[in-house]
């Protein structure tokens, strides 16, 4: 075995040599063919040597692992940016992608649907969210499609082909969703689907109302490439209104807080970072957090969100949650921007006309007053990636 590296920019190539290299056992990076010329360096400077590379002209140069071949059977090493941008891999493989599926099933037959999945693919098969449908579809004997998920307004929605006799399930991030719903026959498209996870980033106040008034068949997903995906999940029935939502934990998932941060136990957990960094476990998600009585978790922000701005700390969440209440921003990306006064100025990023700044301003008195945004910056959309986290280098051109 020499292993592969995947850098196909269609969807369904480089799924296709994905699941080629995991059914023979051969051990596979899946690449993203999007990366900065830095991120791809550095994604080759840890990719070992004499690895195969599939849609690229480039060649790997990374040390080979001491325990090669044995140890490296079967691996799937996942693409993992996290919020400071630094490539690295999260190591799967066959037991722990199976594990996160059987959870998932499990969880689907509490809730009275068959445990076979159809999936579709509608984010890139280089992220675990556009991996997993396929790979649920795999585990549990249902069918699955590679869809263009982009939903731009010059072309037709993608059609959905799916058997019955399994619950059809997608998988999208809060841009996309609100794409569909600003489209008159979007609404019909998503009902097509049993059941749609809705993961990625924090979901804007308005489109939970949205979820809530229309009855959508959209469940919240909690969860991470470590986890091979979702761990917890809030039904249609828990978004209720004003609530922060709270997921149900899958079945075989725990979780506890230290000083407010949120760890995890879940059967799909990986087996470490690549190339020799073990998981620890339970494993630090980076999430802030909380566990309610009745065993479901909530999720408040990220530790590496918080903005320190004149000696106090802002959660950049609670900011986003008051701009987007009904009648206000569409979404909204809450960030801390230097300063040489206040360490961190706290800037907001806003889907808004210009003329409704006044009633941003308003609404962020009810914060105090080192939350209350400094700046507004008006978009047409947030500078958010294919699997709803922010991309780096849109966010630097639309801030300036």
């Amino acid at each position: 075995m020499r292993g592969v590296l995947v850098l196909h920019s269609d969807h369904a190539t480089h799924l296709g040599a994905t699941l080629g290299a995991i059914d023979s056992g051969e051990p596979v990076f899946l690449g993203n063919p999007r990366w900065s010329a830095a991120d791809l360096a550095e994604a080759l400077r840890q990719v070992p040597v004499g690895c195969t590379v599939e849609g690229a002209g480039v060649a790997a140069r990374g040390l080979a692992p001491c325990d090669w071949p044995l140890a490296w059977r079967g691996r799937v090493m996942i693409p993992t940016g996290g919020t400071g941008g630094k490539v690295r891999f999260a190591i799967h493989d066959q037991d722990s992608l199976r594990a996160a599926v059987l959870s998932l099933s499990e969880a689907l037959a509490a809730r009275g649907l068959p445990r076979v999945i159809h999936g579709a693919s509608l984010t890139p098969p280089w992220h675990v969210s556009g991996l997993m449908p396929v790979i649920r579809a795999r585990e549990t004997g249902g069918a699955f499609a590679v869809l263009d998920g982009r939903f731009t307004p010059d072309k037709p929605l993608p059609a959905v082909e799916m058997p019955a006799g399994g619950t059809r399930m997608a998988s999208l991030v809060p841009a996309q969703l609100d794409r569909l719903l600003s489209r008159p026959d979007g609404e019909a498209w998503i009902r097509q689907w049993d059941i749609i996870l809705l993961g990625g980033s924090s979901v804007p106040t308005s489109l939970l109302r949205l979820i809530r008034e229309r009855q959508l068949p959209i469940a919240l997903s909690y969860g991470m490439t470590e986890t091979a995906a979702v761990v917890a999940l809030a039904w249609p029935e828990n978004l209720r209104e004003g609530e922060i939502p709270a997921g149900h934990l899958l079945p075989g998932v725990t979780t506890s807080t230290r000083d407010g941060q949120l760890f995890i136990e879940a059967p799909g957990l990986c087996h470490g970072h690549w190339p020799a960094a073990p998981m620890s476990r339970p494993f630090a998600t980076g999430d802030i957090g909380e566990i309610l009585p009745d065993g479901r978790v909530r999720v408040t922000g990220r530790v590496d969100r918080l903005i320190a701005t004149g000696g106090e700390k802002v959660d950049p969440s609670r900011v986003e949650a008051v701009l987007t209440a009904p009648g206000l921003a569409r979404a909204a990306l809450v960030m801390g921007m230097p300063d040489e006064a206040w360490g961190r100025l706290v800037v907001a990023m806003v889907i808004a006309h210009p003329s409704q700044e006044a009633d941003l301003r308003a609404a962020a008195a009810v914060l105090e007053p080192a939350a209350r945004p400094r700046r507004y910056v008006f978009v047409e959309e947030l500078p958010f990636d294919a699997r709803g986290k922010v991309d780096p280098g849109q966010l630097g051109q639309l801030i300036g």
